[in-house]
């Protein structure tokens, strides 16, 4: 072999050790952050799977009881208030009263979709000097039922037993049942509407029920109603916006001119906004007619009695904490009748102090 061919031997020779050379540098600078080829997953054994399908039934059955325990709430009231026409009357006579309230409620899941529910409301309302209206009430609801099968709708039934005493007007002691059922449906965005249907029969305790003359008859008198309520409402902006619409007809055994007998139509419009994270203002607003189906008017004996009431109310509420929270409230009311000597005007202003638990 010539020298110059050798030459070119050894320069190919040289050439190629540097390409190599170069080729192992690039590859140790490579960038950290370039992908890498991903490590071989790894399948776990058939006894882990086992492990962890019993581990997840095993905490779901653990939620399923804590859903199904008998849970307990309720919470304790002590209201203060003014009144400027405690007796509804033409005169004003304005008192001040004290309220003290208790609701205890009890409920037990049955199914996923199935609560029971069971509630205890009472009362006592004392005037300090307008002895007549003082009263005590008492409400148990031994079964409600509350039916939730999606986030579409709710269903609840339930019966109401109450009897109301008053010490100093004891023709006004009565006792009562009132069963119920109400449905609620989600609509479209944040709307919504509900409607319930409740009936009641009062009996009171001691008053009698009159004839057509007007004398006292050897039953006790008693009072049976039929109410329809319906309500629709949304959200906007944080408001909470809903007007309700109610009808009821009153029918009573006492027969003087039918005196209790009556049909009743009433609307309420109200809104609910939160000020602030503790403090929401509530304002609402009701018109109510009262039709009496053969109550005369005084002095007038072709013409049957109606009765307007419109009630403007105005109420805040503040969370103190978790658990006390103070409620003041502002409402003006007025009935205007056919009837000169029904007609009133009644101001009430109060502050509840609630303790929930």
């Amino acid at each position: 072999m010539s020298a110059r061919v050798h030459g070119r031997v050894t320069l190919g020779i040289v050439i190629g050790l540097i390409g190599l050379l170069s080729a192992g540098i690039a590859a140790a600078q490579e960038p950290v952050g370039r992908e890498r080829p991903e490590r071989e997953e790894i399948t776990p054994t058939t006894q882990e799977v086992i492990t962890a399908i019993k581990r997840r039934a095993q905490q779901i059955l653990e939620e399923r009881r804590q859903a199904r325990r008998l849970r307990f709430s309720g919470e304790a009231t002590q209201l203060l208030g003014y009144e400027s026409n405690p007796s509804n009357g033409v005169d004003h006579v304005g008192d001040t009263y004290l309220e003290n309230s208790l609701y205890l409620n009890l409920s037990k899941r049955l199914r996923p979709a199935l609560t029971w529910q069971g509630t205890y409301s009472g009362s006592f309302t004392n005037y300090i000097e307008y002895g007549d209206g003082d009263y005590m009430s008492h409400t148990l609801t031994p079964v409600k039922l509350v039916w939730q099968p999606g986030r579409m709708w709710r269903v609840d039934g339930g019966l109401d037993l109450n009897i109301t005493y008053y010490p100093r007007a004891g023709a006004s002691n009565y006792r009562e049942l009132k069963p119920s059922i109400g449905v609620r449906q989600n609509l479209f965005g944040r709307w919504f509407h509900s409607a319930r249907y409740e009936w009641f029969i009062r009996d009171y305790i001691s008053k009698k029920a009159r004839d057509g003359a007007g004398v006292e008859t050897l039953s006790n008198r008693v009072d049976a109603r039929h109410r329809l309520r319906y309500e629709v409402g949304t959200t906007w902006k944080e408001a909470l916006l809903r007007v309700k619409q109610e009808w009821y007809l009153h029918d009573s055994n006492d027969a003087r001119n039918d005196f209790y007998d009556a049909q009743d139509y009433k609307m309420t419009a109200s809104v609910n906004r939160p000020l602030t994270e503790k403090f929401s203002l509530n304002a609402s607003y009701a018109f109510e007619r009262k039709n009496y189906e053969h109550r005369t008017v005084t002095g007038i004996t072709a013409e049957s009695r109606y009765d307007d009431t419109q009630t403007w109310t105005l109420a805040g509420a503040y969370d103190i904490n978790k658990t006390w929270s103070l409620a003041p409230s502002f409402s003006y009311k007025f009935l205007a009748s056919n009837d000169p000597t029904g007609e009133y005007v009644d101001t009430t202003i109060s502050a509840t102090l609630t303790a929930r638990f």
